[in-house]
């Protein structure tokens, strides 16, 4: 079944469901749905709904619902990844998946030796649409955010204030394996948890000594082959989910 995006206000409407402009071309242009098909309507808050299409004209996709509102509960456990932009087709390919994991909150981070040095509005957009279309994919209840890029010293603030653990993608002579690390946390399962992780060169020794001086932040070992940026961030998302949920 296809997969529409909707706003949470749809679940309260009684009426027909006009679906806005993006959402109906993809129906109609990509998918070439038509009157009667069946569609599933998320609003990426935590709801979903079946419905079927009544119209299909040159602009507009209109459905009824059909059926209950299905909830959907949280995750277990919220992950925020603090990722330093990689390159373009990377750094796509990268959000596209993380969404997919269910990440709730990607902060796109420019470091010293970031690739990408752009702080423009169209990467995030660009990058919230792709988070869209892995949830119509995914079909999860929940919708990734991608914020706009943050400059280092701005991403230290946001960390400083996360409250909860930090756990940092490092190749430190301190840093923990990361099954060690995740096992530790089992006993209390905290609500959130955020990755941060380096660039394509990896953090400077400042950035490194500065996030690490933080009370909440863990540096983690992700093994001893060097992995590429979306390698990391997809493997310690991933082990997050699998052993806290």
């Amino acid at each position: 079944m296809h997969t529409a995006i909707v706003t949470p206000a749809t679940f309260f409407s009684n009426g027909p469901v006009v679906l806005d402009e993006a959402e109906s071309r993809h129906l109609r242009t990509v998918l070439r749905v038509k009157p009667g098909d069946h569609v599933r309507l998320l609003d990426g808050a935590g709801s979903g709904c079946e419905a079927a299409i009544s119209s299909v004209d040159r602009k507009t996709v209109i459905c009824e619902l059909r059926g209950a509102v299905e909830k959907f509960p949280r995750p277990p456990v919220s992950i925020t990844l603090f990722q330093c932009v990689a390159k373009r087709s990377r750094m796509d390919w990268l959000v596209e998946k993380a969404a997919e994991l269910g990440v709730a909150r990607i902060v796109p981070v420019l470091s010293a030796r970031t690739v990408m040095r752009t702080d423009d509005e169209a990467k995030s957009d660009r990058w919230n649409r792709i988070a869209e279309s892995a949830l119509r994919q995914s079909g999860g209840g929940w919708l990734t955010v991608v914020e706009i890029p943050v400059k280092w010293e701005a991403a230290l603030a946001q960390m400083r204030n996360f409250g909860h653990p930090l756990l940092v993608g490092a190749l430190a002579w301190n840093a923990k394996p990361l099954g060690e690390v995740l096992l530790a946390l089992r006993p209390a399962v905290p609500r959130a948890v955020a990755w941060v992780i380096g660039p394509e060169g990896d953090f400077t020794p400042e950035e490194l000594e500065q996030v690490l001086s933080m009370q909440d932040a863990v540096p983690v070992s992700l093994g001893k082959q060097v992995l590429r940026v979306e390698t990391a961030s997809l493997y310690g998302i991933s082990a997050t989910r699998a052993v806290l949920g």
